[in-house]
């Protein structure tokens, strides 16, 4: 339900049947603009909005006390940003087909497609040495 502080219906509150809170502007009945969500459990998002999703430039706080600060597209965080954690550990980087990448865990990533494709080689060359096995047994060539 929203409740309108205005006759132009671009700014109000709106209460969900969860418990979660927005407060800030709307476009044609959707968040659309600046405002800010906050959910029943303590996490929230104070940015800009755009046909109910965060788009452009937000900050998402999770009860955890962790930080994301950068910019959404269409509700998936974008391009550069910056995590700080509750222990004040701070990492910047970008984001890249989905995954947050920085200096300190660009190599990680790289180490971890090597092994998994270690991985899959010997998973696979297992799956064919077997399946070989097989035939050669159900057709009789040996």
């Amino acid at each position: 339900m929203i409740k309108y502080k205005n006759d132009e219906k671009s700014q109000g509150t709106q209460t969900f049947d969860n418990g979660d809170i927005y407060i800030g502007t709307f476009k044609d009945g959707l968040k659309h603009g600046k405002g800010k969500l906050t959910t029943r459990n303590n996490r929230s998002y104070e940015g800009d909005w755009k046909n109910d999703k965060p788009h452009g430039f937000g900050i998402n706080t999770f009860p955890n006390g962790k930080i994301y600060t950068g910019n959404f597209d269409k509700g998936k965080p974008v391009g550069d940003g910056q995590w700080t954690y509750a222990d004040g550990r701070i990492y910047n980087g970008t984001w890249i087909n989905g995954t947050f990448l920085n200096k300190d865990n660009t190599s990680e990533v790289q180490e971890y497609k090597f092994i998994t494709l270690i991985i899959n080689i010997i998973v696979i060359g297992a799956m064919l040495s077997f399946v070989i096995y097989w035939v050669v047994k159900f057709l009789k060539i040996i």
